[in-house]
Formats: C-alpha cells, structure tokens, sequence
C-alpha cells in the first residue's frame, strides 16, 4: 500500500512540473509564450484607458474545455480586469487567436480586434499557461472602480463624435428656417473619452471615495479619461451635419440687410425624448457652430437617458416640430416641402407696365415665408411659392401683392398675399400651393397691362 502511495505522489509531482502541453487543433504551438505576453500589453493598455483595474495577478491564458483537454480555444483569456460598467462576475478580456501552420507547428498571432466588455467563463472552461500558473479565483481582490458619473438628464456638445456610432439612412434631414440638420450617425454608448467633453467632469456626480473629477495630474489634467452615465442610463449620441436653411434663401433676412450675418433671431430647440423625459441643449452651445461663415459645420450631441427608453432627437422652430429616431434612424413625418430639393428658381425678367418698370427676381417653394420665417402653411402638404420682385419707380407707385396672381395648369388663378419683408427695396408675394408644385406662371397686371413670367421646379 505504502508503494502505491509513493507512486502516486511522483506522478503528481512529475506532471505539475511538467504541464500538459497546448496544441493548436492537434498541431503543436509556435512562440505561445510571446502571444501572451503581447495579450498581457494590450491587456494593460485598455485598462489605462478606460479606467480599468488590474491586480499583480492579472494575466493572459489559453482556455481549454475541461482540465483534461489540450486544444486551446480561438481566443486568449486576459484578466481579472474590471471596467467601471464590469460585472464583478465576469472580469476576463477575450482577444481573438488565429493561427498559421509552419514546417515545424502552428504559428499562433493575437487578433487586432480590442474588447470593450468583460465577460464570465463559460461552464467547463479552464485555463491554462505553458509554465503551468494557475488563474486567480473571482476577481483575485478586485473592487469595480469608482468613477465619475453624469447626472440623468445631462447633456453636452462634443468636440467630435465617438467611435462605433451607427450610419443614419440617407436622406435623413430636418429642414429648418435657420440652418438645416441631416442626421449622420447615432447611437447608444455606455461611455465616452473625456476629452470629448472637459468640462462635463465639473457636472458630474462624484461617487462616495473618488476625487478624478477634481483631482489632476502633475501636468494639470483631470484624473478621470472617461464619462459614464449614472446606473439605469445611457449616453446617446447623435452627429449632425449642418447646412443653410431656408433663410440662407433669396429673401433678405432681417439680420442680413443690416450687414449681420445669418438670422440672430433663429434659436431653434433640440431636445432627446425618452422615457417620458425632455433632455434639452443649451441654445447657445448648439448655436455656436454652423451659424458663422458659410453655415456649414457638424454637431455632436449627447444625452444622459434612461436605458433602453428609444430616445428620440427632437427641433423645434417657429412652431414647427421635428423628430428622428435615436434608435433605428428613422425621420417621423413633416412638412413635404422641406424634404424636396431644387426648390429655389432664379429669375431675370422685366416688364414695362403703367408707371412701374417690374423685375422678378426669384421664385421658390417654403415652408418658412418671409423674411421672418413667421409665415407657414396651415398642413404639411402644402407650401409658399415665395415670388421676389420689384419695382422702379417704387415711391407711391409701390406694387401691392393683390396686383400678382398665381395660374396652375388646370386650376384657377391665386391672388398673391403680401409676405414680411424686411428689405423694403423688394416686394416679397406668397402663393399658397401643393407642396407638389411643379410649374405655374406668375402674373403682375396693373393699369390693364400684365406682365407674365413662367417658373418651374423639379
């Protein structure tokens, strides 16, 4: 009995000293050490980038199933980490293996692809090294670190959108008087880099135990590389391209007549919709780009909304409401007229008639009439064709808009309304039209003289 015993002993003693070796499906491995020990660096690279703990115990390993297995898996097990959005659970990085037979094994290359998630083992699973160590059982100590997080209902401008946002469906565009907003891409994040956003560490809630939102380095930065929503919210995202809008049209605005650049009274509303709650941006800081030059910028937005609660984006202008999902990407119904495009026609024509010399000078289909913006028609299907003319001698001889018509194949002649102008050199006459419009002949009659002028929109 004693010699069974001592046996059994030598065994163990033999196979812990010599590990069970790793075989890449049936293949012997090539430079395994050195794939750990570049998962190890990658490992330790994320962590220091995204708020990670590591312990002096975290390390790289091929899994196996079971104890008694050799085939390593296609993937390397790096842990224990936690980030702060971890499960204490599941505190283990996969990196993608590939391998690549040789004359003499398989040669064994980590994938490029970097984990944002940690993740459990799987049941059965073990791992392993080629020197025989052991993994650390749980999370070998590790806590889940204390970070900064955004209040619910925050939101902030970024200087630049995050990766891994979603390509919105093209055509997705909010028209607007002031400048419109097509929707480039979104999506929902469980964080964001910091430096997107310095000063959203200010507003944050500093959980019990962590200075990173005052703290700073030697060199004057903030501790903390990340922000993250409070628990039971996520980070929405929305990247918009901005363009002229409806004022950058033919018809002065009152802003641009007196030399001051696009409309200081365009301070459209942007707000997120989730969960029963209005998250809204400060107007000045949507405002401060694309409205200088040539109006032409992107904006990034973010929001703190309850998780799972499909956000959507919404502008409001003039009375006018707009939405996108946050979610699938989809633009909710509008006005007609604002998704159309060609719909501005340069005109050249003069007339001679009793007392007036007329010049048309532009015809175009809106939503937003007038100088102001402030003139709208009463259902989305229909729009303004805005005509701008004018007259010399225009003193008392000033054309009223009752004196212009609109004639439509197949319908009756539409007697124009007079629209805001602010740049009383013009004459500013609106037509009540399909927002279908497609061609018409404007008509100005004084004194039982006309003048005729045909305009046509794709």
């Amino acid at each position: 009995m004693g010699v069974v015993l001592l046996v059994v002993i030598i065994l163990v003693i033999a196979i812990r000293s010599h590990p069970p070796a790793l075989y890449w499906q049936g293949e012997p491995m090539q430079d395994a050490s050195q794939v750990l020990v570049e998962g190890q660096a990658a490992m330790q690279s994320v962590a220091a980038a995204d708020e990670g703990a590591l312990s002096s115990g975290s390390r790289c390993y091929f899994s196996l199933q079971g104890s008694s297995g050799h085939d390593v898996a296609p993937y390397l097990r790096c842990g224990p980490i936690l980030f702060p959005w971890s499960s204490p659970s599941a505190p283990w990085l996969a990196y993608e293996l590939s391998g690549k037979p040789t004359g003499s094994g398989v040669k064994v290359r980590l994938g490029s692809s970097v984990p944002l998630n940690t993740s459990r083992l799987h049941r059965g699973e073990v791992l392993r090294r080629p020197d025989g160590g052991a993994a650390p059982k749980g999370t070998g100590g590790l806590a889940l670190p204390v970070v900064p997080r955004q209040r619910a209902g925050w939101a902030g401008v970024l200087s630049a959108p995050p990766l891994g946002l979603r390509p919105a469906p093209v055509g997705d565009l909010i028209g607007d008087w002031g400048q419109t907003y097509r929707l480039v891409a979104f999506g929902e994040v469980s964080y964001l880099s910091s430096h997107l956003d310095p000063a959203a560490l200010k507003a944050a809630v500093s959980p019990r135990g962590s200075a990173y939102a005052t703290a700073r380095t030697s060199g004057g930065r903030p501790l903390a590389t990340l922000l993250l929503p409070r628990k039971g919210q996520a980070l929405v995202v929305a990247e918009l391209a901005l363009g002229p809008g409806e004022a950058a049209g033919a018809v002065p605005s009152e802003a641009a007549a007196d030399g001051a650049g696009p409309p200081s009274t365009d301070q459209p509303a942007i707000e997120v919709l989730a969960g029963g709650t209005d998250v809204t941006f400060d107007p000045a800081a949507t405002a401060a780009r694309g409205t200088r030059g040539d109006r032409s910028a992107n904006l990034t937005v973010v929001a703190s909304v309850p998780a799972g609660s499909h956000p959507l984006l919404e502008i409001s202008d003039k009375g006018l409401s707009q939405e996108v999902s946050l979610v699938g990407g989809q633009l909710a119904p509008g006005p007609e007229v604002l998704a159309r495009v060609g719909t501005n026609e340069p005109l050249d024509a003069t007339g001679d008639l009793p007392g007036a010399e007329v010049h048309f000078s532009d015809a175009s289909l809106v939503w937003f009439a007038g100088s102001d913006g402030g003139t709208v028609p009463p259902a989305p299907d229909e729009a303004y064709l805005e005509v701008l003319a004018s007259a010399s001698p225009s003193g008392p001889s000033f054309l009223p808009a009752s004196d212009f018509s609109l004639s439509a194949p197949g319908g009756q002649p539409e007697v124009g309304e007079p629209l805001p102008d602010a740049d009383r050199a013009a004459i500013v006459v609106g037509f009540l039209v399909p927002a279908s419009f497609s061609n018409g002949t404007v008509t100005v009659s004084v004194g039982g003289r006309s003048f005729s002028e045909p305009v046509n929109f794709p």
